[in-house]
C-alpha cells in the first residue's frame, strides 16, 4: 500500500493515500466530539472532515474544544 508522510501536530506519521482527515482522526484514537482541526494554517470545517483527503507533506494540528465561561 502506497502512504504518504503528513505531520501532526509536530510528528511526522504514515498514512495511507487517500486517507481523510476523519480516518486519520480515528486511527490516531482522536475522540473527534472535542477537537478542532488546523491545515496548513487554516481551519478546516469538521463538517468536511470525512471528504477532504490528507496530502503528502501536509501540515496538521489539533487542538481541544473547551466550553466554558
Amino acid at each position: 500500500m502506497n502512504e504518504i508522510s503528513i505531520s501532526l501536530n509536530g510528528q511526522l506519521i504514515q498514512v495511507p493515500v487517500s486517507t481523510s482527515l476523519e480516518a486519520m482522526l480515528e486511527a490516531q484514537a482522536v475522540a473527534l466530539d472535542s477537537v478542532a482541526l488546523v491545515r496548513g494554517g487554516e481551519v478546516v470545517p469538521k463538517s468536511t472532515w470525512s471528504e477532504v483527503e490528507c496530502q503528502a507533506d501536509d501540515v496538521i494540528e489539533i487542538f481541544g474544544v473547551v466550553a466554558g465561561g
